[in-house]
């Protein structure tokens, strides 16, 4: 199995720059798939970082969607007009909302947040509402369930926490963990996404304990990249600053 991390520029919520890394796994079958694919802006640099890997979009059997958020699927219209047979998977929790049958938690979160965001931020609330509600949506063709092997030697993990149905991956035979958002990197050190939006911090830190229990050797965060020293020490820190987050 090949794990190949793109590198895909873009902006963070504040309009600063920042780089996305998402993953394609290949396997032995010749059957590649690409984890998460950011937003609309997105493609023409992810069609790049494919052609760096010898790959165009009809060439990727399919999508998975690590957890509902814009970031991570809002760029899926542009795959699926461009090669129509993809592949659309996510887990079962969020199978729903992926494919638009029921709104994603965020929208909801978002929504709810509107009464109680100080008035200078509603029209940005209000905006970012349009931006999710905007998000074409596609069937999900298959779910995926904690524990289960999706191919070889990659098992899929549910992390919970960032959103409910959220899933990241591990590769047994590497000991690489492919995180999505269940923790990020900032400055060297693993932190959990974006706790504002975290839905369920304490679901999100009992996912941090497991992915600690997988002893790791290297973790690919699609926000922050690669890290491959002291990842233990590192969740250790990370799980140290549980009050604190709670209190957020």
């Amino acid at each position: 199995m090949n794990i190949d991390i793109l590198n895909i520029n873009a902006q963070s919520a504040d309009g600063e720059q920042t780089i996305f890394n998402p993953v394609v796994v290949g396997f032995a079958d010749g059957t590649s798939y690409l984890i998460d694919c950011g937003f609309t802006y997105n493609f023409p640099e992810f069609k790049k970082e494919l052609s760096s890997l010898g790959l165009m979009v009809a060439d990727l059997t399919g999508i998975i969607i690590s957890h509902d958020d814009i970031d991570h699927l809002e760029g899926l219209h542009c795959f699926k007009e461009e090669y129509v047979s993809l592949e659309v998977i996510s887990s079962d929790v969020e199978a729903g909302s992926v494919s638009g049958v029921v709104a994603s938690e965020r929208l909801l979160q978002v929504k709810e947040s509107l009464e109680r965001v100080p008035e200078q931020m509603k029209q940005w609330v209000r905006d970012f509402i349009c931006q999710l509600s905007d998000i074409k949506r596609f069937d999900v063709d298959r779910v995926l369930v904690d524990g289960q092997m999706f191919k070889e030697t990659l098992q899929v993990i549910a992390t919970p926490g960032h959103t409910k149905g959220h899933i990241s991956f591990f590769d047994l035979d590497s000991k690489t963990f492919i995180a999505a958002d269940s923790i990020v990197v900032e400055g060297g050190e693993f932190n959990i996404a974006n706790p504002q939006f975290t839905l369920d911090m304490e679901a999100a830190l009992v996912s941090v304990e497991k992915i600690k229990a997988l002893k790791p050797s290297r973790v690919i965060c699609y926000h922050g990249g690669v890290v491959e020293d002291e990842i233990d020490e590192k969740l250790d820190r990370l799980l140290a600053k549980k009050e604190e987050l709670l209190d957020i």
